[in-house]
């Protein structure tokens, strides 16, 4: 009976793990993860913003319980920006809704000195609650690191549905994650001439070069030390996604210790 008993407790937390998702219709398309678990990353954010051409969906990072954290192509020149959080699956349906809570953006910063050419300062704070919202468990803002905390070639996390290009095709079911290793800046240059120490850019990359298809534009990189269940916010991805994913190629983010203190300047 005690066998029984544990093998119900085993199959039970096996199918919360489980979910199945409303299809996109791009059949059999992952984004090369792994299917993350419920609640595995929570603080990762879907962002879907409204411009005159259409829709673009990225992602971001809950910061605080009325925060999110992007990237500045994400969000500057639109008309709406809606966040959800707890999204497990790209597409809402009726057995995933009880778990995501959508939220219209009340107002955005882009931080000064954006360039959409260079991505220098591509980073922008969405605020979408005048108070700070009532979070299940499952919902979580993540740690933002100190200034001075580096982690080159430490192994880190990125989260994202595969949205290439800002469009939902070829984009997964599902929310996905993959492991990267944060690059030196010797390492990044040889990808990007153009990103320097000290300028808020670095770059990720899978080990033997494999293709990280996973990062959305706006995608959360986190570090998690063993033994800990709190996630620390690294970077925001934010350009060189296509030849990650098609060749295997780093792919450059923003570095939230050269950003933290704009961002904690709208938590406080």
């Amino acid at each position: 009976m005690q066998l029984l008993s544990a093998l119900l407790v085993l199959g039970l937390a096996a199918t919360a793990t489980c979910y199945t998702c409303k299809s996109t219709g791009n059949t059999n398309v992952t984004a090369n993860g792994e299917q993350t678990r419920n609640g595995q990353f929570p603080h990762h954010v879907l962002v879907v913003s409204t411009f005159s051409e259409g829709k673009r969906y990225c992602s971001g990072a809950l910061v605080s319980r009325k925060h999110v954290l992007t990237v500045a192509q994400c969000v500057e020149g639109s008309s709406k920006v809606e966040v959800t959080l707890g999204a497990q699956c790209l597409l809402a349906d009726t057995s995933d809704n009880k778990f995501r809570y959508t939220f219209t953006a009340l107002e955005h910063f882009v931080k000064d000195g954006y360039n959409s050419e260079t991505f220098e300062n591509d980073v922008a704070v969405v605020r979408f609650a005048d108070e700070n919202v009532r979070l299940p468990p499952w919902i979580k803002p993540v740690a933002l690191p100190t200034v001075d905390e580096q982690y080159v070639h430490d192994e880190v996390y990125t989260s994202g549905y595969g949205l290439l290009n800002y469009k939902t095709t070829n984009a997964a079911d599902y929310l996905e994650f993959t492991t990267l290793r944060v690059l030196s800046y010797d390492q990044c240059q040889q990808e990007f001439e153009f990103v320097t120490p000290e300028t808020g850019r670095f770059c990720a990359q899978r080990d033997e070069e494999e293709p990280n298809c996973v990062s959305d534009v706006g995608s959360p990189l986190v570090f998690k030390q063993e033994g800990y269940k709190q996630y620390t916010l690294l970077g925001l991805t934010s350009f060189g996604q296509k030849f990650a994913c098609d060749f295997g190629n780093a792919g450059a983010l923003q570095e939230v210790r050269a950003h933290v203190e704009w961002v904690q300047s709208f938590l406080e």
